[in-house]
């Protein structure tokens, strides 16, 4: 860990209450640079490694999110972070780089699907007085990721923590999920309650409960095939939730424009394909044999399959908040119907099912034309009359 004392140079100079100012500014309108370009490879002019850690020239506001480490405590600091890259092998990882030469942060996502991955975003009730876009813009990890944050002096801090952003703009908090998960975000609402038919709006006292409530829901789409599906967290349940649009019936049944209420109900054929694969599961966890299967077998046989096409619920209720600082029409609840009716005519365009949690093969290795050729004369490769190719001796003796 870096020293703290004031003789040496330590990162605790370099991350005060307050930015560090820059002389030079490149605007990104006249620039190749992204908030998420690979990190820069500027360097300070001195190699002196006593020399104090000169400030990197990022792009206006200078940084794109902050984040606090030792958070609570008397060594709280703040990190100033710039662009970002997520490194695609394991462990994945989110590397940040910050606003000093040589001083990196990593923030080492948990093993799973990038898909299953999703930023928390506030409910406008934390923020009655403000505009609620701008909740966007803190974003928090639930249960505690890994993050390292390491200078030219050292390893500063490598703990698991809490992991909250605050992002300098909306724009630059939509673009990181994005980025995060694979997938577009392209919009969010904020609902009073969502429940379904196996957990309902109110319990047996008659508070309000369901799946979820005072939640922000949001929209994303596939980059690959434009496949929409929408998460909140069910926090009755400790747990995500995840549904997929063309799993459900493009009317929306029991609108309630008064209350701000809908219902999204499943389709028939998934119901049917839902329920033969439950009642499958249900009769291979216990049978007899089971119970002479080795533990890892069992455990592989009860587990969920993410297949896209299998819900738990026959229909999906919602009730979006009221806000009154937004134009009506303009709403949340209007704002979900429209994009609701986009992304069920992108999915129903091609009649296609979409696939989740693809895979992709590496290409195989193309052969190189040379080694088709012969060394002293022309290829081997000799056109015949009609549709078809005539191949001597492709193997020179």
């Amino acid at each position: 860990m870096a020293a703290t004392g004031s003789s040496t140079p330590s990162f605790v100079s370099s991350i005060g209450s307050a930015p560090p100012s820059y002389t030079q500014h490149v605007s990104p309108a006249e620039s190749a640079w992204t908030p998420n370009t690979v990190v820069s490879t500027v360097r300070s002019d001195s190699s002196d490694p006593h020399t104090a850690l000169a400030p990197l020239d990022l792009p206006p506001p200078a940084f794109n999110a902050t984040i606090k480490l030792f958070e609570g405590t008397v060594n709280e600091n703040t990190l100033y972070l710039g662009p970002w890259e997520i490194t695609a092998t394991e462990p994945r990882r989110i590397i940040w780089q910050c606003s000093y030469e040589g001083a990196v942060m990593e923030h080492f996502l948990p093993p799973d699907v990038p898909t299953e991955l999703i930023p928390c975003s506030l409910h406008a009730q934390h923020r009655p007085f403000g505009d609620p876009r701008e909740l966007e813009q803190y974003l928090t990890f639930r249960g505690p990721h890994r993050v390292r944050y390491a200078t030219s002096a050292g390893v500063f801090h490598d703990e698991y923590i809490e992991v909250k952003y605050d992002f300098t703009s909306i724009e630059t908090s939509v673009q990181f999920q994005g980025d995060v998960r694979g997938r577009e975000l392209i919009d969010w609402f904020d609902v009073d309650v969502v429940w379904s038919d196996t957990h309902g709006r109110t319990d047996s006292y008659g508070n309000v409960r369901g799946l979820g409530t005072i939640q922000r829901m949001k929209m994303w789409r596939d980059n690959y095939t434009s496949s929409h599906s929408v998460t909140f967290f069910a926090n009755h349940r400790r747990r995500w939730k995840e549904y997929h649009v063309h799993n459900f019936e493009a009317e929306l049944r029991n609108r309630d424009d008064r209350h701000r209420r809908l219902r999204l109900q499943v389709r028939s054929d998934v119901r049917r394909s839902s329920a033969t694969s439950t009642s499958s599961n249900r009769d291979r966890r216990f049978s007899a044999t089971s119970i002479f299967r080795p533990r890892q077998a069992s455990v592989t046989a009860s587990a969920p399959t993410s297949n896209g096409n299998s819900v738990d619920v026959r229909y999906l209720a919602i009730q979006f908040t009221r806000n009154d600082r937004v134009p009506q029409g303009s709403d949340d609840y209007h704002r979900f119907i429209e994009r609701w009716r986009v992304a069920q005519s992108v999915g129903t365009e091609f009649g296609v099912s979409f696939p989740v949690n693809r895979h992709e093969l590496p290409s195989p290795d193309l052969i190189p034309l040379s080694e088709l050729e012969d060394p002293g004369g022309p290829s081997n490769l000799t056109y015949a009359h009609g549709t078809e190719y005539a191949v001597d001796d492709l193997v020179t003796p």
